[in-house]
């Protein structure tokens, strides 16, 4: 469930209830999924903190879950292809975001996330830092190039403060919009439609998951 979710771009959170392997201690927190593998999946609580997740019989994972809950926190989401852009900082791109993505606000406006690769400029190795970021899937520098995935943009102002760019430059990015209530079958047509009018968004690019 969590990968499917993830590829359609919902935002959810997960609350584990088990024990820690390291000392059987009561464990009990809730955070985001980043990663999945074979009987496990990494979880990353709202202070940052990263814990493998295994079933009730693991014992190589750092917790062995009796209980997981999963909370869907948005309806439907919204994906299209932006077109590069140049700007100052992270907060510029972030009104940049909102005022291209002003089509959907008609169902409500939950969260809004990128994926993409930025380059900033200066470079900063502050690969550490970024994993203290909560609202995304991941974050990291790979040399000079700044990745996001499913980075909400919520969070963009905090990069200003960590990594004080003084330029940016994205190549083409993937924003997700996601809304507080359902897109039903007959919006889906017209919402297609909008990338036909605007000049930031790819014709064509604009696909719906519900």
């Amino acid at each position: 469930d969590f990968e499917n979710y993830t590829s359609k771009g919902f935002l959810y959170n997960v609350r584990i209830v088990g024990r820690l392997n390291m000392n059987d201690s009561k464990f009990e927190d809730t955070g985001f999924v980043t990663e999945t593998g074979k009987g496990y999946f990494i979880l990353k609580d709202y202070e940052g903190k990263r814990y493998s997740v295994g079933g009730v019989m693991s014992y190589k994972e750092d917790v062995s879950a009796e209980k997981i809950v999963m909370r869907i926190e948005n309806k439907s989401t919204v994906f299209y292809k932006a077109k590069p852009i140049e700007t100052k900082n992270f907060e510029e791109l972030y009104e940049h975001i909102t005022s291209i993505s002003e089509f959907m606000e008609f169902k409500g406006i939950y969260d809004i996330a990128i994926s993409g690769e930025f380059t900033v400029v200066p470079y900063s190795d502050l690969n550490e830092e970024l994993k203290k970021i909560i609202y995304c899937k991941n974050a990291h520098f790979d040399n000079e190039t700044l990745k996001l995935e499913q980075f909400s943009i919520r969070e963009l102002k905090n990069l200003d403060d960590i990594i004080k760019p003084e330029k940016i430059y994205t190549g083409d990015f993937w924003v997700i919009v996601r809304t507080e209530k359902e897109i039903d079958e007959l919006e889906k047509y017209g919402i297609k439609e909008e990338d036909d009018d605007n000049p930031y968004i790819y014709k064509d690019s604009i696909h719906i998951r519900l």
